[in-house]
């Protein structure tokens, strides 16, 4: 049975989330697979760090896979081939690509594994659960920071992230319709789609700083791309005249915000939701109601607010690895 009204977890939790019934003792000692792109990107380490720290909690075993980067679809659809070999009692999935990824899953789901959704779900209506931040809502929220710090107008370009990837697409057109809506006259000069790497941001806006010299921000799909935006910038003696917006609050963005290097960042609780993804994962292989949707909320973090957030729902530790 799923129940059909979503759950939307409001705030920062620390431990387990407020709302979400403890997983039942019939749960225990299952195996819980989670398929994530790339742990290379501080969004999947954090995430993971939810889910492992549930998984302690709640006595259940974590399989982790890397499939090593966004683009690498192939290299998960074999590691989740894998898994439904194995028989694990449920999968949590992060997918490269959601319609690639399709295929498989549900082929898990047939075989009796629920799958559920984490971030990027694979693109099938069968999913037991779906775990996400208000993805739309980050790009707004960027939006607003940006356009408060150009006065309400210049020339801005997207590094909108990965195609295929759902997180990212909502983010842009949150960003873009939000623009439009200000009736500002800011102007969105450039739009790359490439995967969530820091040294491809770099070089993507090395291009644009010489394309554009009237340029006046950028908007970062993530903290990771933003890393390499502020780089080539810098470089190119355009800090602090642009200004840079980003998604996400990995150390690195801390660091960028206390700078003053990065003007905003919109957040979303990541731990959290690594933790909801277990829970729920836990109460679909019990065979459990579960929550059909479960969205953590978006925040605006600047230098101004940094010290006053708690961040123990949306980051994992420096030290920590996966």
């Amino acid at each position: 049975m799923t129940l059909r009204t979503p759950l939307i977890l409001a705030g920062f939790v620390a431990g387990s989330l407020a709302g979400l019934a403890a997983i039942p003792a019939a749960a225990q000692q299952k195996t819980i697979a989670m398929a994530v792109p790339n742990l290379a990107s501080s969004f999947w380490v954090s995430a993971v760090y939810g889910a492992e720290e549930q998984a302690k909690k709640d006595g259940v075993t974590l399989l982790k896979l890397n499939a090593g980067g966004d683009a690498n679809s192939s290299q998960q659809i074999s590691q989740i081939q894998d898994l439904i070999q194995r028989k694990v009692d449920a999968i949590i999935v992060g997918a490269t690509n959601g319609d690639a990824l399709k295929g498989v899953v549900e082929q898990a789901i047939e075989r009796g594994i629920p799958v559920i959704g984490i971030s990027s779900p694979p693109n099938t209506p069968k999913l037991a659960s779906r775990i996400s931040a208000d993805h739309y809502d980050m790009g707004r929220l960027q939006a607003e920071c940006l356009s408060k710090a150009l006065n309400g107008k210049g020339n801005v370009a997207m590094m909108a992230g990965p195609a295929g990837q759902v997180w990212a697409d909502l983010r842009a057109r949150g960003f873009k319709e939000t623009l439009a809506k200000a009736g500002g006259t800011i102007t969105v000069v450039a739009e790359s789609r490439q995967g969530d790497n820091r040294n491809a941001a770099l070089t993507t806006a090395e291009d644009w700083a010489q394309r554009f010299p009237d340029l006046n921000g950028v908007y970062a799909a993530t903290d990771d791309m933003a890393a390499g935006v502020i780089s080539a910038l810098k470089d190119a003696k355009k800090i602090p005249g642009v200004k840079v917006s980003a998604s996400n609050l990995s150390p690195t963005a801390q660091e960028l915000l206390k700078s003053g290097e990065l003007a905003c960042t919109s957040i979303q609780q990541i731990v959290a939701q690594g933790r909801a993804a277990l829970t729920q994962a836990g109460k679909a292989a019990a065979k459990q109601p579960v929550e059909e949707r479960v969205v953590t909320p978006a925040l605006l973090v600047t230098a101004e607010n940094l010290t006053s957030i708690d961040l123990s729902s949306v980051v994992a530790p420096g030290d920590y690895r996966p």
